[in-house]
């Protein structure tokens, strides 16, 4: 085994551990894996929706917000259509939720069912028409339905297009499009999934209905230097930065006038400040007491919000913010933008701790949907399962208790497991509508119900992926061994289409390598690819895209569909293409890990790491540690499930209990003998109780 451990600059882990209060192992950890900036590190620190993009980047949300909000002034009838995979239901369920608490009365949803094809199809547009619908909005879909929407714009009938999918050459002919993988959407980050872009638009409608919207202001602060005043300003439209001056004069030198921030300050925004009396002064001090600025001070909404703020100068405030961290800014006008973003947000609870609850639905939808986890996605997923596990939304909580999830700290493992699948089941088994049912009722009794409907499926489910997996077995393994071990390929008529990504995901899993699971549906081929962290699915599928009726998907997860008569040819030109690939390594088994943890240091503190470090995913894998020479202090029984090996290890001062799924070699392994292992920590929950285990990664003699 071949542990692989990337380089560390000294420089740069100093800086971080200095800088963010970070304990030397966890800067190492963050440096390895190339957190370096401010905006990273405060992703990776922080859990507050402050420090979420503001929805109003992206172009077109100013076009949707008007005319969502003119659809429900006018009572017109909307249609949210969606998709059946959790990432679409819980769009589909977050745009609605919005809608009715604003006050629509006419919101309809639409998803695909049985074996209708993804996204809008010209009979779904039929029947858009005959159902009088005045408005369509697209959730996780609609991105390439470009003769669909123009056959309903030409009907008269607006489309918005909330998606997350990447575009064709052409884009859809709609009254607006959110897309943030869209080339030029003004959108700083493209990673969201089609559920956190439905809840920015959720978060631009519900700040539209607020006095803050379509409304600029200008944050000032003035601060003494060594014989200067030094100036900051920034302007802030729809609470999103625009612009921003710095200006350091020598005190009474010269009038504003001849400054920049005259200019600046002459646009007709309200100048806003912190303890109006003190910044006067202030720039009294630096162009004379004949200086005439209009300040309104915000101490008095601060301090109703931040009672602990009272008191306490801007100077107090950014010694103690943890916003002035993450900028390079000065602190203190650094400070006074978060803290005035702040005031706006928690003001108005439809901002706050109404969004809490649509980020539950968030929150499970980005995990499921494989999205990386970074950037503005780890704040969406932590803040989502904080309120997924301390106020669950009342159509999640018998679903959790049935999953042995109430009560307890949820992380992306357990979405993965016990959430997501059992919500996917329902679109697998073609009625995606059994899962929207639960997440839109907040009646306890329904949800009950919904949710043991939901349960029954994802076990059918689970016993037609057995069956299916062990049709193809036999497929799966000529296929393996055809490729030369670079992919799988797997065809067959009896795959029900549901299923063709949650097998492609077991048998990607189970041999390494990308893999393509076709099912045959009236006349038509749909398919799923799932791949692992080197290989980019979607990437893959273009190269065959003339073949395709459509096709789309990320690194990870991808899918297409297309005729059957397409299918020879497509499997000979995959063939083709696999073999003229690299052939794998056949060498010693090589894994990487974070940090080599010598005896002294393994503690606690490693699980104290791996919880800050939290949420994990896609680009942000789960820590891994390496421990050599580590001894089998004691061997468990297996409990009748040969599929789990369990012992526990003696290394440094404590006995450290372990599990390692599916292992290789069991019997070379017994009490009293040494190891070298990579693992990942992780808390074990039962019965209420938490204790520390080790998960195995890999092992081998010592």
């Amino acid at each position: 085994m071949k542990v692989r451990i990337a380089s560390s600059d000294p420089a740069k882990v100093r800086s971080l551990k200095e800088r963010y209060s970070l304990s030397l192992l966890a800067a190492t950890i963050l440096e390895r894996r190339g957190v370096e900036s401010g905006e990273d590190m405060m992703y990776f620190l922080e859990s507050d929706t402050v420090y979420l993009h503001s929805p109003f980047e992206a172009d077109d949300v100013y076009s949707a917000v008007d005319r969502i909000n003119d659809a429900i002034d006018g009572g017109e009838r909307i249609l949210i259509f969606g998709d059946r995979d959790v990432d679409g239901v819980t769009a589909t369920a977050i745009m609605y939720r919005s809608l009715r608490k604003l006050g629509a009365e006419n919101v309809f949803t639409r998803l695909p069912s049985g074996d209708e094809p993804y996204g809008l199809t010209m009979d779904s547009v039929r029947e858009i028409m005959e159902k009088e619908y005045s408005l369509v909005i697209t959730v996780d879909c609609g991105i390439s339905s470009v003769e669909e929407i123009r056959a309903l714009e030409k009907n008269g009938i607006d489309v918005i297009v909330l998606d997350h999918h990447i575009a064709g050459e052409e884009l859809p002919p709609a009254a607006a499009i959110f897309d943030p993988r869209v080339p030029g959407s003004g959108y700083p980050f493209d990673g969201l999934a089609g559920c956190a872009v439905a809840a920015k638009m959720a978060w631009a409608l519900s700040f539209s209905r607020t006095p803050v919207f379509g409304t600029g202001c200008i944050l000032l602060h003035a601060e003494p230097r060594n014989g200067t005043i030094r100036i900051n300003a920034v302007r802030l439209e729809d609470l999103a930065e625009t612009d921003r001056i710095t200006e350091e004069v020598v005190e009474g030198a010269f009038s504003i006038e001849r400054t920049r921030l005259m200019d600046f300050l002459a646009v007709g925004l309200p100048v806003i400040v912190l303890d109006s009396d003190t910044e006067t002064n202030m720039l009294r001090k630096a162009f004379g007491r004949g200086v005439d600025i209009s300040l309104i001070d915000m101490r008095p909404q601060l301090e109703k919000l931040m009672p602990s703020a009272a008191g306490r100068s801007l100077f107090d405030l950014s010694a103690r913010s943890r916003a002035a961290r993450y900028r390079d800014g000065d602190r203190e006008i650094e400070t006074l933008v978060s803290l005035f973003r702040s005031v706006s947000v928690y003001s108005y609870p439809s901002l706050s701790s109404e969004f809490d609850e649509l980020l539950q639905l968030a929150a499970i939808g980005t995990i499921a949907d494989l999205m990386p986890m970074k950037d503005e996605n780890r704040i969406i997923v932590r803040r989502g399962l904080k309120m997924l596990a301390e106020k669950p939304l009342n159509c999640f909580k018998y679903l959790l208790g049935k999953q042995n999830l109430a009560g307890k700290k949820l992380n992306t493992r357990d979405i993965s497991f016990y959430v997501a699948p059992v919500m996917n089941a329902a679109g697998r088994m073609g009625n995606p509508m059994a899962a929207l049912s639960l997440l839109l009722t907040d009646d306890l009794l329904e949800a009950e119900g919904f949710a043991d409907t939901l349960l029954q499926m994802n076990r059918e489910r689970q016993k037609g992926e057995e069956d299916a997996l062990e049709t193809v077995r036999t497929l799966a393994f000529d296929s393996f061994e055809k490729l030369g071990g670079r992919m799988v390929i797997v065809s067959d008529p009896e795959i029900p289409r549901g299923l063709t990504g949650a097998i492609a995901s077991k048998l990607s899993k189970q041999y390494s390598v990308p893999c393509i699971v076709m099912a045959s549906v009236d006349g038509r081929i749909s398919a799923s690819m799932r791949s692992g962290n080197d290989f980019n699915a979607r990437s893959f599928l273009s190269l065959f895209s003339d073949l395709f009726l459509d096709f789309g998907g990320h690194q990870y997860a991808a899918g297409f569909s297309m005729p059957e008569e397409n299918a020879s040819k497509f499997m000979t030109m995959v063939e083709n293409y696999v073999m003229s690939m690299d052939e794998p390594d056949e060498g010693d088994i090589e894994i990487s890990a974070d940090a080599d943890i010598p005896e002294e240091y393994m503690t606690p503190d490693l699980w104290k790491i791996h919880e800050m470090l939290e949420p994990y995913g896609q680009e942000n894998g789960e820590l891994r540690f390496s421990i050599r020479r580590a001894q089998l202090y004691e061997i468990y029984p297996n409990r009748g499930d040969s599929r789990v090996f369990r012992f526990a290890v003696k290394f440094g001062r404590n006995i450290w209990p372990a599990l390692w799924w599916t292992p290789h070699n069991r019997e070379d392994f017994t009490k009293g003998s040494f190891v070298n292992i990579v693992f990942t920590p992780d808390i074990n929950y039962w019965k209420g109780q938490s204790k520390m285990q080790m998960v195995i990664d890999e092992m081998e003699m010592a």
